[in-house]
């Protein structure tokens, strides 16, 4: 790693400053924070956040894998320039433990840490950036999420390439380049997809002349489907009194009279399926009685034509 270089607070690439006056922005142009540079290979943020008494950093340049696996799932995160990267939180639940954080080739990063802090002290607003920032990134990973719900695999593909062209692809004649070499099975851990599905995806995608691949990314020709009908309404989950968290939800008032309705409906129902279940008991009784004198009737005729049947003569 190599620490020895620094970066302007006021740098673009860290979209902190961006809502700073321009007096302010003349004030902080003496501020700069420490830079790491990364190879490739497993990224240990934790150990360079405490080696450099930092608390988080951003992305200068380079490419950032964040990886996490449920069972035989995998699931990814593909962060770039100006994305925010975190300490490993202690409150992951155990069946999440499965986290890793991945270079490709160089990655330089910008640490936060004291410095940071007092410029956040002195001109506020510099949090208000940072707080843009984090908003943006929670933004495209909630459009990752909703990628991966589209029923079809060559949509999420399509999509997904598309929300990676906008941190990395730029505008051509043509259309819009995204210089980003994935593999088929990383693609698929960004869709919900296996390998060879994606392959098949990526295929038609290129037949219906919606993308073209080259060798450093691809050529987007085709933006993603749009919504034609209006979504149906999605309303936020119910939260138990009784279940454990951090945040309570008060219960809504109810109406002592629809309440008392309501019970009074359940009771005549129930009334009435009991006697229905009553009545079909009452008909299977008399079928098992009348099925056990029909074969006790048999029975005795059968014994009776035994009895008059004559015997085999004797030889």
């Amino acid at each position: 790693m190599v620490t020895q270089e620094r970066i302007p607070l006021r740098d673009a690439r860290l979209e902190l400053t961006r809502y700073l006056t321009a007096e302010e922005l003349a004030e902080v142009a003496s501020i700069s924070l420490p830079v790491v540079t990364v190879e490739a290979g497993d990224l240990d943020l934790d150990g360079i956040l405490t080696t450099h008494r930092a608390f988080g950093a951003a992305v200068l340049e380079g490419l950032v894998m964040n990886s996490m696996r449920i069972g035989e799932q995998a699931g990814i995160q593909l962060l770039g320039p100006g994305d925010l990267l975190v300490p490993r939180s202690d409150l992951l639940p155990a069946w999440l433990a499965d986290f890793e954080s991945h270079s490709a080739g160089l990655v330089r990063l910008g640490l936060f840490g004291n410095e940071l802090l007092a410029a956040a002290y002195r001109w506020p607003r510099v949090l208000q950036g940072l707080y843009a920032c984090i908003g943006d990134q929670i933004q495209r990973l909630t459009a990752q999420l909703v990628i991966c719900q589209l029923p079809r695999v060559d949509d999420r593909v399509l999509a997904m390439l598309w929300l990676l062209s906008e941190s990395w692809g730029h505008v051509t004649p043509s259309g819009i380049r995204l210089p980003l070499t994935v593999t088929h099975e990383t693609l698929g851990a960004l869709v919900g997809a296996a390998r060879p599905t994606v392959t098949l995806a990526l295929g038609k995608l290129a037949d219906d002349g919606a993308i073209v691949h080259q060798d450093s990314g691809w050529l987007l020709l085709r933006p993603p489907p749009r919504a034609v009908t209006p979504p149906p309404k999605i309303l936020p989950p119910d939260v138990a009194d009784d279940a454990p968290g951090r945040w309570t939800i008060d219960p809504e008032p109810v109406d002592p009279s629809i309440a008392r309705a309501e019970l009074r409906d359940a009771i005549h129902r129930l009334r009435a399926r009991h006697q229905l279940d009553r009545q079909q008991a009452r008909e299977q009784l008399e079928q098992v009685r009348s099925g056990r004198t029909h074969m006790i009737a048999v029975r005795q005729r059968i014994e009776e034509t035994a009895f008059r049947r004559p015997a085999p003569p004797s030889s």
